[in-house]
């Protein structure tokens, strides 16, 4: 029968006792963060900003990637076509004002 108080690997390391041991780090820093509004305050910050700074690299390459593909397959005619419009009519306006 196979011991399972003795979790060690060929390398000795006990698996079950070191995981204890982180699960009880992670606990002990949890409460250390519950306790101070200035830590949580300052831990939703960073979150916040990394989140919002994934959100922005994310979509850059979400359009990136249609960009490539629509110019890959011939492009969109009916999206093309509006820009083309766009970019004109404020190309016109900018050489009027100078």
């Amino acid at each position: 029968m196979i011991d399972s108080t003795a979790d060690t690997s060929k390398s000795g390391v006990n698996y079950d006792r070191l995981g204890r041991a982180v699960e009880d780090a992670l606990i002990q820093d949890y409460i250390y963060v519950l306790h101070s509004t200035k830590r949580q305050i300052w831990s939703s910050f960073v979150r916040g900003v990394f989140a919002g700074v994934g959100s922005i690299i994310g979509a850059t390459v979400g359009v990136a990637l249609i960009v490539g593909l629509l110019e890959l397959f011939g492009g969109a005619p009916v999206v093309g076509h509006f820009f083309t419009t766009v970019g004109n009519t404020i190309e016109s306006r900018s050489d009027s004002t100078k």
